[in-house]
């Protein structure tokens, strides 16, 4: 019998996985995060947790592929010989740098890279051998936004886990697939007919044939996916486009009725638009994996940044300095420009209907959305002047006359620069606040707390990923937060616990401190005049120094003290410890006094007494 079949699960709901994704992104030292998963347990599930908790993070591995690709996992691992438990949950976290963003555009969008997958798949196998278990261990893997797509193609191709539960996730794209999964890889080429030398026309298939052939192929594995999705995810309106598809057994949710979400108006973006967008994204891989973001643009735009900042610093320097560097830039130029202009007129020229979608769906006013077509027609228009400028410049070069050279340099490079300024004075504008509010708005909904939100039912609600109770009382309803109740209580008890001991502990030093201090004391004097009664000639200097004459020597032959002794007399501080313990008291009543108002705000669910008395530990 092997392993998956000898072991029992946790039985586990959606809230609970929710949470428990939730955690993975606040860092926790183990023992907090021990504690915490067992308290949101207690709160979905009304029973403590009968399982021991094992916790292993990549960051405590030493694969260097965890940090290179910006992989971040958390592996818990429950156990109970009595309840026969005995499975691992992996916590693949989502998008939280600019590393996981830059990884979101090659992976997800141009389907150029694997590393977190990958990543995935290492991570689960060393989390098995830290704890200790066979690699049959039913493992399954919990993710939102990135780590969705991350779960998923390591499921797909390595049969990482055995199941994948996910929330608001970014889908799996065909494209990464085919680029990953050797298997997958060949089917496409067999059925579209492309050979191995041939991989980049996978992009010219129809994006719906092939999204129709992949969902056919990873359909037995699909079925072992289960997916929460809000509607008013941007992430979800991003799965419109070529390239992902979304598998498994999907909830929807609406987390913001207000707004009708961007998934009908990517849907409605022409596919070639949605491809140049995808080459924009390929061609920006392939620079950055060589030297980030510099490297990118300069890729994408033929323009060395370093070169063109030294301009405004001091240009005939620059110019005679650095003369090879801006050769090879006017080269790249007149190479890559014309290619990105034709792109982004491609995107800009169906901006009105994309921004109009966005006015219609209330996420922009109409002045808005003038405003934002106004300042990308701009930043058409200066690529074109610096297209024009281009082709002005090779022609001036092209004559072969240096003093004419020179000055036609110097007039390129002037106009480029005003060309550039001008793009990002567009920029700023479409970066203006009021303009924001459509990207926060859409946070939010991408959010797990969002998620919780709207599962809420008549009773139980969520603030942030709080437990929240309602109860009515006369016309009068009264929400409390469960979990914040739970935590004060808790950690208020266990504070207080920690104070009275302290007290108690400030009493004993009291009584033992300066008792030892009066004995010690005592015990010195007590030497001291032994020595003095046994050596007596040793203090005849006390004596000359009160009677002395030169002509009489006089001595000390026997000396007797008479010691007296008096009782230990000190401060008397019971009254002050007597203060000290009647905080402490207080604080207690205090603590129970709300601990009671609040069961007695919810005298018919017995539960919330029962959470109580468990989180006591009662």
């Amino acid at each position: 019998m092997n392993d998956k079949m000898m072991s029992k699960k946790l039985a586990t709901s959606k809230e609970f996985k929710l949470r428990l994704i939730d955690l993975q992104y606040r860092d926790l030292p183990e023992e907090e995060m021990n504690q915490q998963i067992k308290q949101i347990y207690l709160e979905e599930h009304g029973e403590e947790l009968d399982a021991k908790i094992d916790v292993y993070n990549s960051y405590q591995s030493s694969n260097e592929l965890f940090d290179s690709s910006g992989y971040d996992g958390t592996a818990i691992h429950f156990s109970s010989k009595e309840s026969g438990v005995n499975e691992v949950y992996v916590i693949s976290q989502g998008s939280k740098d600019a590393l996981d963003w830059e990884y979101n555009i090659k992976a997800m969008f141009a389907g150029k890279d694997s590393s977190q997958a990958i990543a995935v798949k290492n991570f689960v196998y060393e989390a098995r051998k830290e704890f200790g278990v066979a690699h049959t261990i039913p493992t399954t893997g919990l993710s939102h936004s990135l780590a969705h797509n991350n779960n998923t193609t390591a499921h797909f191709v390595f049969d990482t886990f055995d199941e994948v539960y996910s929330v608001n996730g970014a889908q799996t794209n065909y494209y990464q697939l085919y680029f990953i999964d050797i298997g997958f890889e060949n089917a496409v080429n067999n059925h579209f007919s492309l050979s191995l030398s041939e991989s980049f026309d996978i992009y010219d298939i129809d994006p719906n044939k092939l999204r129709q052939f992949a969902e056919n192929y990873y359909k037995d594995k699909a079925k072992n996916i289960h997916q929460i999705i809000s509607k008013d995810d941007p992430l979800y309106a991003a799965s419109a486009a070529r390239g992902f598809f979304t598998l498994g057994n999907v909830e929807m949710v609406d987390t913001n009725p207000d707004y009708p979400g961007l998934r009908s108006l990517v849907e409605d973006i022409p596919d070639e638009v949605m491809k140049e967008f995808q080459e924009l994204a390929i061609q920006y891989t392939t620079a950055s994996n060589q030297g980030g973001v510099n490297a990118a643009m300069q890729e994408i735009l033929g323009v060395n940044m370093d070169v063109v900042n030294k301009i405004d610093d001091n240009m005939p320097k620059t110019y005679m300095t650095d003369q090879a560097e801006i050769d090879e830039m006017i080269r790249q130029l007149d190479k890559k420009v014309p290619g990105l202009l034709k792109r982004v007129k491609t995107i800009t020229s169906n901006s009105n209907l994309i921004f109009s979608r966005l006015e219609d769906a209330g996420y922009i006013s109409n002045q808005q959305k003038q405003l934002i077509v106004k300042e990308f027609t701009k930043i058409e228009t200066e690529l074109e002047g610096i297209q024009e400028t281009l082709s002005r410049w090779v022609d001036v070069r092209d004559t072969g006359n240096f003093f004419v050279q020179i000055g036609g340099d110097f007039t390129a490079i002037l106009k480029i620069k005003r060309h550039f300024n001008a793009i990002k004075d567009s920029l700023e504008v479409l970066n203006q606040e009021e303009l924001l509010t459509i990207s926060e708005e859409l946070k939010a909904s991408h959010s797990i707390a969002e998620v919780l939100s709207s599962l809420s039912d008549g009773k139980k609600s969520y603030l942030g990923t709080d437990m929240v109770f309602t109860t009515n009382h006369g016309n009068k309803e009264i929400k409390v937060n469960i979990s914040a109740a739970l935590r004060m209580y808790q950690e208020g008890k266990s504070v207080l616990e920690e104070k009275l001991s302290k007290i108690r502990q400030f009493q004993a030093a009291i009584d033992r401190e300066i008792s030892k201090c009066y004995d010690r004391n005592k015990y010195k004097v007590m030497r001291k005049i032994d020595d003095i009664e046994a050596n007596p000639s040793l203090y005849t200097h006390f004596l000359r120094k009160h009677l002395y004459f030169s002509r009489l020597d006089k001595k000390v032959r026997r000396i007797q003290v008479h010691e007296v002794f008096f009782p230990l007399e000190h401060t008397n501080l019971d009254e002050e410890i007597y203060e000290l313990k009647q905080s402490v008291e207080k604080s207690y009543t205090y603590i129970e006094n709300y601990r009671k108002a609040i069961e007695d705000l919810f005298t018919e669910e017995k539960e919330v007494a029962t959470l109580f008395r468990l989180v006591e530990g009662e």
